[in-house]
């Protein structure tokens, strides 16, 4: 990691990656774990419901640092597919 990263910069990597990291992914733990991470990253909170909907739904809600101080507060939301298989759905402002 280039130390003229800014926090900022890395929320912008982790927005990109996370459609494809989610996708791969063979469980909530690991998309948790791959977030976790990341430098700008806070906290990582997996929402404790399950939105029943075809497909059912999970959110993670992510906390990330910015290079002024600042909070940013994003939500991950994933299809989960079944049969360990899942798919990036959206990533919104909370």
């Amino acid at each position: 990691m280039s130390g003229s990263a800014s926090p900022n910069d890395d929320i912008g990597e982790l927005e990109k990656a996370l459609p494809g990291v989610a996708n791969d992914a063979h469980s909530l733990d690991e998309i948790e774990t791959w977030i976790r991470a990341h430098r700008c990253v806070k906290s990582v909170e997996l929402a404790p419901h399950l939105l029943k909907s075809n497909p059912p739904q999970r959110d993670f809600v992510i906390e990330c640092g910015t290079q002024d101080g600042t909070t940013v507060r994003k939500v991950l939301n994933i299809y989960v597919l079944g049969n360990r298989k899942f798919q990036f759905n959206s990533l919104r402002d909370r």
